[in-house]
Formats: C-alpha cells, structure tokens, sequence
C-alpha cells in the first residue's frame, strides 16, 4: 500500500475541468485519505471513483444502488383553495 501521494503524469488532466461541491468536512477527510492510500493525487481519485459509479448505472441513467422510491416526486404543499 502505498503513502506517499503522487502528482499525475505531466499533460494527463490538460482537458479536465474543476468540480466544486460542498461536502461534510468528514466526507472530505475520506476521499483525501483514500487518494493518500492509493498514492495519487486527489483529481486522479475522483476520476477512478466516477469511472467506477458510472459501471453501476443502469439503463434509467440511475446507479443500480440508488432507491429512487424514497425521493419525493414534489414538494409536500398543500394546493391552495
């Protein structure tokens, strides 16, 4: 197992662009210790973690994980009268 992370191969990521999301500060912490064990640079890991997800997408476009019968289809409002 490698510790020591690594930077990509010079010209590797010339065509990347940034993803900025707000996570918990303890998601953070896990994908940067995982890169770290993995011996790569974040960016690298990310693009390994995405490739993996999109191996679980189903024909709907959906992770084969993912319940969507736990998300609301709208808003609970009530209608006006």
């Amino acid at each position: 197992m490698a510790t020591s992370s690594r930077r990509r191969l010079r010209g590797t990521a010339r065509d990347n662009v940034q993803l900025n999301t707000l996570v918990p500060q303890q998601d953070k912490d896990f994908v940067f210790d995982l890169a770290k064990r993995m011996g790569m640079s974040t960016g690298e890991a990310m693009e390994l973690f995405i490739a993996h997800l999109r191996t679980e997408v189903d024909r709907d476009g959906l992770p084969s994980w993912f319940n969507c019968r736990n998300v609301p289809e709208a808003l609970p409002i009530a209608k006006a009268s």
